[in-house]
């Protein structure tokens, strides 16, 4: 079964909602979550962050001036949290710091965050995105491959 979408009291809640990023050895960013862009997107974030699911995980794929990606158990852009979830497509541009879910196709998204790094316009539409970077968009130039997510911490309004 897909993730449930959200009640409207629970999108409500996350309004205004952060989560601090902190890498080892890279510092910490931090991202505004669009629970009206992407709902189920932000809910089933939040849940996973809160649970603790992304400690200790890694950045698997850096690719420069492009994106950096990260948030497989198995350090790979094919192993991430089922089930997988659909697209939520909207407005929201990919622009430098957009927080974006990886899929491996339409409709088959998970755990799998990403990061754009400079303005990717052609993504725009063809990927979910659920967050804005809003502070700390230097660490995303920092970050390596094999650097590790020590911590996600969701800030409530």
């Amino acid at each position: 079964m897909p993730p449930a979408i959200p009640a409207l009291a629970d999108i409500d809640r996350l309004r205004g909602a952060r989560a601090s990023i902190r890498v080892a050895g890279r510092g910490t960013f931090e991202i505004v979550l669009l629970p009206d862009e992407a709902p189920a997107t932000v809910a089933r974030f939040v849940a996973l962050a809160r649970s603790g699911y992304y400690n200790g995980l890694t950045f698997h794929r850096v690719v420069p001036a492009f994106v950096v990606q990260g948030g497989s158990p198995g350090a790979n852009e094919f192993v991430g949290d089922g089930p997988f979830m659909r697209d939520e497509i909207g407005p929201e541009p990919h622009v430098r710091g957009a927080a974006g879910i990886s899929t491996r196709g339409r409709d088959t998204g998970d755990a799998q965050i990403w990061f754009d790094l400079v303005d990717n316009p052609r993504l725009d539409h063809d990927y979910t995105v659920f967050g804005r970077t809003v502070a700390g968009a230097d660490v995303l130039d920092r970050i390596l491959e094999c650097d590790v997510i020590e911590r996600i911490e969701i800030v409530a309004r």
